[in-house]
């Protein structure tokens, strides 16, 4: 399972679960769309990263 974190606009920490990295990556674009801000995602392994560090990651291509 995928978590994606952020900071609400009013301040808040809020944490959504995601299964999948696609359904985490979308979750990212929405709340940084929300502007949410410090958005990261905690892979199932335990490792953190930002979210345009884990858009990387997943080699998404483009065209």
């Amino acid at each position: 399972m995928f978590t994606v974190k952020g900071v609400d606009p009013s301040g808040r920490v809020v944490v959504f679960a995601c299964g999948t990295d696609e359904q985490a990556m979308e979750k990212t674009w929405e709340l940084q769309r929300r502007g949410f801000r410090d958005v990261v995602v905690v892979d199932p392994s335990g490792r953190v990263q930002a979210a345009a560090a884990f858009e990387r990651s997943l080699d998404i291509d483009w065209d």
